[in-house]
């Protein structure tokens, strides 16, 4: 449960405004806790493959880029959602 716990602030650092938000609903919510922690796994692979020289690094930074952009609309969707 601890790298679970670590992925809520990396949701924080993208939508620091919505700090009360975000802890409210990753207590309540395991979906939003999976989307977190989904969050902070792809912005980690995210900085792999733009460190990366690999021959795949630009097709792979290209699909974590547009996965991370998914992500971000699904959290801010959360968020706005009325309570």
């Amino acid at each position: 449960m601890a790298v679970i716990k670590t992925s809520v602030f990396h949701v924080l650092e993208k939508f620091p405004d919505r700090d009360e938000d975000i802890k409210r609903l990753f207590k309540k919510s395991q979906e939003f806790q999976i989307m977190c922690e989904d969050y902070r796994q792809c912005t980690e692979a995210l900085r792999h493959w733009n460190q990366s020289n690999d021959k795949h690094a630009p097709a792979r930074r290209q699909e974590y880029e547009l996965l991370l952009q998914e992500l971000v609309d699904e959290i801010w969707m959360c968020l706005n959602r009325p309570t």
